[in-house]
């Protein structure tokens, strides 16, 4: 007689990490955490229409206010050289093959042309600071589509390193044209960040700026302690 052997599996249903989305649109006075590129100047954070320039000495280049609220932030490329970033958001705490979806608004009304942004990141070390570059997490291959006001938006599986990465810093990437001419200036306006990441995670966000105080890396390395 054939005996029947009966393999009963069982489906364990793992959980999802709980997730946190918050939001950032600059109504605090902030302007950014940090940069790359050492021609990445003039970030202000400002209200109402603002002129600037597209690539010349002289003002060309309108953006008509914020997206979202009242104040909105400005960043410029001064000189022409290389490919600056704007640190806008460090996400730290995070784990091997965490999801972290990111979007914000850039504004760029040169279609298929710089002026325009897109969406990147990079890692930092675990303990370090947002300064502490451990290679780059990529973006999204599209730029502001220059219609105005454009989201950009990208969604990063997290790479630990073995333990060497615990951060993963959301930036403005900004390309001008010709990219490289001194003494060409060309600036650029964020708005409305939107940052969803596992809930064990810490979204930062640029900090207030005080008008008697210059800002420091000491509220953010206090996470650390």
């Amino acid at each position: 007689m054939k005996k029947l052997f009966v393999i009963a599996l069982v489906l364990i249903a793992v959980p999802a990490f709980a997730q946190q989305t918050l939001n950032y649109s600059w109504e605090d006075g902030g302007t950014i955490l940090g940069f790359y590129g050492s021609n990445l100047c003039c970030d202000t954070n400002v209200s109402g229409p603002q002129t600037g320039s597209q690539g010349s000495t002289l003002p060309d280049y309108t953006c008509p206010g914020a997206v979202d609220g009242t104040y909105y932030l400005h960043v410029a490329e001064d000189p022409h050289t290389g490919t600056p970033q704007a640190f806008l958001c460090w996400v730290v705490g995070l784990q091997e093959g965490d999801i972290v979806d990111a979007m914000f608004y850039g504004f760029d009304t040169s279609p298929g042309a710089s002026p325009s942004q897109r969406i990147w990141g990079s890692y930092t070390e675990t303990g370090g600071d947002i300064n502490s570059y451990s290679g780059s997490a990529g973006g999204n291959d599209a730029y502001t589509a220059g219609e105005g006001w454009d989201l950009v938006t990208h969604s990063w599986t997290f790479w630990a390193d073995g333990g060497l990465h615990d951060g993963l810093v959301i930036q403005s990437r900004l390309y001008s044209t010709p990219s490289t001419n001194d003494p060409d200036h060309t600036d650029f306006w964020i708005d409305d960040i939107t940052v969803t990441a596992p809930a064990h995670a810490t979204i930062i966000f640029p900090e207030p700026v005080s008008p008697v105080e210059e800002s420091s890396w000491t509220n953010i390395k206090a996470l650390y302690r």
